[in-house]
């Protein structure tokens, strides 16, 4: 997952393609620097886990996190090849994968639920603006506004019913929402439906916080 949009570009000189298939619910390029925070605590996660791979912890979702880099290292190759048009396909599976490693990792220590929540929380966001970026429905305002709230909404849910690694859920994507409510470029329901997003996801998990410092007492 770290390899391959990192060297494919500088081996090979392949591109992903991604700015071609601009949407308005696209967050901006600087936004994209949180792959560096998921990149850096995959790799410590991966380290942990080859450390002591037989650990019950590990085995509840080892495998759901190998299919989510997987899956994601096979998002890039196909952007890098050319085929963009399956990486919407490619994305919400990953994220699924990386919701299901996030759930196997709440009774584990170390990184692996902060790692897994802030691909989570990425991908999450990634996949919805992916589905509108090459289906034909990309300009209908209302379906795209809908579909970043009810996205929002969902990793909401997942930060409520999380456990440990909730904070880095809300953490990546609500940077992914913020900084395309910020951004000037986009119209007015793009910001506003982004700002929605944030503002659910905000409040989720500073109630969550707020409940589990109750809890401890």
């Amino acid at each position: 997952m770290i390899l391959v949009p990192t060297l494919g570009p500088l081996l090979a000189g392949t591109e992903e393609g991604a700015r071609e298939y601009d949407t308005d619910i696209t967050p901006p390029d600087y936004a994209f620097a949180v792959w560096a925070p998921i990149f850096a605590s995959s790799a410590v996660g991966t380290i942990q886990h080859l450390a002591d791979p037989t650990s019950a912890a590990n085995r509840r979702h080892g495998w759901w996190l190998a299919g989510a880099h997987a899956a994601n290292a096979a998002w890039s190759v196909a952007a890098q090849s050319g085929r963009f048009r399956y990486t919407a396909a490619i994305l919400p599976v990953a994220a699924t994968l990386a919701a299901r490693a996030h759930r196997g990792a709440q009774h584990g220590g170390g990184v692996a639920p902060h790692s897994t929540g802030l691909l989570l929380g990425w991908t999450g966001v990634a996949s919805v603006v992916n589905v509108f970026a090459v289906l034909p429905t990309r300009r209908r305002r209302a379906i795209q506004a809908g579909a970043v709230v009810g996205a929002s909404a969902a990793l909401a849910a997942a930060v409520a019913t999380s456990r440990r690694g909730y904070v880095a859920i809300a953490a990546a994507a609500g940077w992914a929402l913020t900084t395309n409510a910020l951004n000037s470029a986009r119209p007015p329901y793009a910001r506003l439906a982004n700002a929605l997003g944030a503002t659910v996801l905000a409040a989720t998990t500073a109630a969550k916080l707020r409940r589990d410092r109750v809890r401890r007492g």
